[in-house]
């Protein structure tokens, strides 16, 4: 009796890209995404694992090193020469050391003159200077950390990364409804710190253009 050769089942993941959708596959399972933001960042990171990408860079579709480093073939190539892109924006302090200096000094004084108006009962003037007094604490205590250091703004980078993370904590959520153990995988494997980075744990395919 002849046995009919089964047609071997792939059991890896993969994306193939086609327009605005991508179908996910898996196992002889076919399902269809509709393209995202989260998702192109994903696909992205998949497209260069160990590449440590800033996350400026990977929401304004400049996160390809081809883009980047035109000059380069490869990710391993970059990471060869180790090159990166600048890892964002400068935080930018609220206020410098002469300026804390001065206004401390100026806080004194006005302590001072405080107490010597209250001993005279000169209230309207010092009443004036506890304006002055609340204002210039309230300064130190927004630019000053109690462990002498200055905060800085802020920055644009912060927001940026908020962004990113929350576009692809969606495209997961999306995954799970349809392939858990992709979602948990990639969950595990993304790395958000200062930069963002895909650590390939498994070989994940993607097949097409989504940019």
């Amino acid at each position: 009796m002849q046995t009919a050769a089964q047609k071997s089942v792939s059991d890896v993941y993969s994306f193939r890209c086609e327009g605005k959708k991508i179908i996910l596959q898996h196992s002889g399972r076919e399902h269809i995404l509709y393209f995202s933001k989260g998702l192109n960042y994903i696909l992205t990171l998949l497209e260069y694992p160990e590449l440590n990408i800033p996350y400026a860079n990977l929401e304004t579709n400049y996160s390809t090193p081809e883009k980047v480093y035109s000059q380069f073939s490869s990710p391993q190539e970059i990471r060869d020469q180790q090159l990166n892109v600048q890892n964002g924006f400068l935080s930018v302090p609220m206020t410098d050391l002469q300026t804390i200096k001065e206004v401390k000094q100026e806080l004194i004084n006005v302590i001072n003159e405080l107490a010597e108006l209250e001993e005279n009962c000169d209230y309207p003037r010092a009443d004036e200077l506890r304006d002055r007094y609340e204002k210039l604490s309230s300064y130190l205590l927004e630019v000053y950390h109690k462990d002498c250091k200055i905060r800085h703004f802020t920055s644009e980078e912060s927001k940026i990364k908020r962004r990113v993370v929350r576009a692809i904590n969606r495209a997961l959520a999306e995954i799970d409804m349809l392939e858990p153990e992709l979602a948990k995988e990639l969950s595990k494997s993304i790395e958000f710190g200062r930069t963002i980075c895909y650590h390939q744990r498994r070989k994940i395919e993607v097949m097409g253009y989504w940019n």
